[in-house]
Formats: C-alpha cells, sequence, structure tokens
C-alpha cells in the first residue's frame, strides 16, 4: 500500500531523535510497497482511510523516534474494513472518524489500524474532509479547556479565558468550546487585520494582538497554542491564582524553564499544565454533539494528496495561509 514514512537517519547517517535532532520535513518519504496492517487483537479496527491531515509540529512528536516508532497522520476519516472476530461495536462498512493515538499514528496511508477507543461513527452531515479536519485539532481543545484546565462546560461562573493562536486549527475551537459553555473569550493573535473578523465571526467576544497584553486586565485561565515568547508573556496576563496550559511540541518542559530563568516569579501560585491530547470518547462526545446542534464543524483549507504530504507539512507552518486544516487524501 501507498504511505508516508520519516526516514530514520541523515544523509550523513545520523539517526534522527528528539529533542536533539528532530527529522526536517525532507525527511518524510511516500513508499508504494508499506506492508498493508493486519488486525491483531480484540480492540483494533482496520479501515481504509478516506482522509488524514497534517499536524504542524507533527516531526517534533518525541513517539516518532527510537524507542517508540510511531508513524506520521493521527487525524482520520475512512471505512471499516475489517474487525476482529470479537467485536460487538463496529461493523464492516462502518463510516468512522477519529485521532489515532500519538504513540502508533500511522493514518497517512491507504489504510490504518485505529482502536474502538478511538473511532466513533462519522456524522452524515460531514464530509470525509471535514470528519478528518476535526478530532485532532478538536479533542485537544475539549481536554484543555475542560479536562485539564477544569473549565465549567456550562458556566455558573464564567471565567475570563484568553486563548492564543486563537486563528489556528486548534485555537478556534478553544474559542468555540469555551464561548459556547458560557466564558468570556479574549482571542489573541498576531494579525487583528488579518484575523480579527474570523474570530469575531466565530465567537470571541474580544480579539487583540500579542503586542497588547501589557493593556490586559488578569485571566483566571489561558491556553496556549503558540509557545516561545507568546507563552512566556502569558504569565503577565494571568491572575496570581490562575491556570495556564500549554500543549504545542515546542513548550515541552516550559514549566520548569520559565521557572530557572525567572520569566514566572512572582506567579508561583499559577497551576501550569502541559499535555498531550488522547483519545477519548468522552471528548467525542462532546464534540458530535457540537456537531449536531450545527456549532462546529471541520475547518478545511485545502486538500492535497499523499504524495504532495511533504510540501503540506511545509506549508503548515506559513503564516497567514487561511483558517483550517490541511487534508490529506491518500
Amino acid at each position: 500500500m501507498k504511505a508516508a514514512r520519516v526516514r530514520a537517519t541523515s544523509p550523513d547517517g545520523t539517526p534522527y531523535a528528539f529533542p536533539t535532532n528532530p527529522a526536517p520535513s525532507s525527511a518524510i518519504e511516500v513508499h508504494n510497497d508499506i506492508p498493508k496492517p493486519q488486525i491483531s487483537k480484540p480492540g483494533e479496527l482496520l479501515i481504509q482511510v478516506k482522509a488524514s491531515t497534517v499536524f504542524r509540529d507533527n516531526l517534533e512528536w518525541n513517539e516518532l523516534y527510537p524507542p517508540h516508532h510511531a508513524l506520521l497522520g493521527n487525524d482520520f476519516a475512512g471505512v471499516v474494513v475489517a474487525v476482529h472476530e470479537s467485536e460487538q461495536d463496529f461493523r464492516i462498512g462502518d463510516h468512522v472518524y477519529g485521532m489515532a493515538h500519538a504513540n502508533r499514528g500511522g493514518t497517512w496511508a491507504e489504510y490504518a489500524i485505529v482502536t474502538t477507543e478511538e473511532a466513533v461513527k462519522k456524522p452524515a452531515n460531514l464530509s470525509w474532509e471535514e470528519a478528518a479536519a476535526l478530532p485532532g485539532s478538536a479533542l485537544t481543545a475539549d481536554q484543555a479547556l475542560f479536562m485539564h484546565a477544569g473549565l465549567e462546560i456550562a458556566a455558573q461562573q464564567p471565567k475570563r479565558v484568553l486563548i492564543t493562536g486563537a486563528s489556528g486549527g486548534i485555537g478556534m475551537y478553544l474559542v468555540q468550546f469555551a464561548v459556547a459553555a458560557g466564558h468570556h473569550v479574549v482571542a489573541a493573535t498576531s494579525s487583528n487585520e488579518r484575523n480579527g473578523s474570523f474570530l469575531r465571526s466565530i465567537g470571541a467576544h474580544e480579539v487583540v494582538e500579542y503586542g497588547d497584553f501589557g493593556t490586559l486586565d488578569e485571566f483566571d485561565l489561558i491556553v496556549d497554542s503558540v509557545g516561545f515568547q507568546v507563552l512566556a508573556s502569558c504569565w503577565s496576563v494571568v491572575k496570581p491564582n490562575g491556570t495556564l496550559v500549554s500543549f504545542d511540541a515546542c513548550s515541552w518542559g516550559y514549566i520548569q524553564e520559565h521557572k530557572s530563568k525567572g520569566i514566572s516569579k512572582g506567579k508561583e501560585g499559577v497551576r501550569a499544565l502541559y499535555f498531550i491530547a488522547q483519545p477519548s470518547r468522552v471528548s467525542m462526545a462532546r464534540i458530535a454533539e457540537h456537531v449536531s446542534k450545527g456549532n462546529v464543524k471541520g475547518q478545511v483549507l485545502k486538500t492535497v494528496s499523499l504524495d504532495d504530504v511533504r510540501e503540506a507539512y511545509e506549508a503548515a507552518h506559513s503564516r497567514g495561509i487561511g483558517h483550517g486544516k490541511i487534508v490529506v487524501l491518500p
């Protein structure tokens, strides 16, 4: 079958590794002779992948490198083509979507193994492309807000929430879910001119640029999807007893780093968190409810063939390319 893989070593033979030597996009290769995966245990489904997506930081996930050896691609929408003999909930022919676990991946391919915890039935009102564009981004947003930050799903006491990278693939769901839950949401972006109208259209109460942080009142919760200097500047606007959440791969270890550099000095009471999204039927059920009500749908920026996935990965790093996910069609 056709599938994308990461070359294990650089041209000079140096093994790629995280975080010391992550693979560049030039290490992404598409092969036509990859063995088709087979079901090996209960709880597994073999799907024919109809669509997947590009995560802009996928090559910075440590699961891709030894000793883990996960494969590229996590979001999926497709058709179940084989089930374990003990399977009760899914049948051959079911249309499903979801996110494969980071420690396995493998959905940049014509066929992939996913688990029954990762897959849910695809709503009929979503295309393959729209369905694939939802899970990873929406799951991350749902878990950041309601699982890790502990935000109320139906606010009795609305919180003041700041979302950085608000117009991005995950940020747009953070905004929509927090607004739908009844909280006051301020969306931060690099360009109000470029992204302001879009962010207001999805419900943001206020839109600010990162340079405006010095003029803002403090927040109960900040969810950062940018990292680097933007994440560092968040300490100045989080309440002393507030919560700061980040999940971008580049932010791994930020809590200790910011403490050692004095960036978080004076905010020792802040509950600072880093997490990696996990497949979850609970999260997917909440997302499905939003979909059924028409509150959200997968935002597709453009579609590309699997043969062009390397260029698509590079494009995902570009600013100002638009709103939504780049969808990969095997």
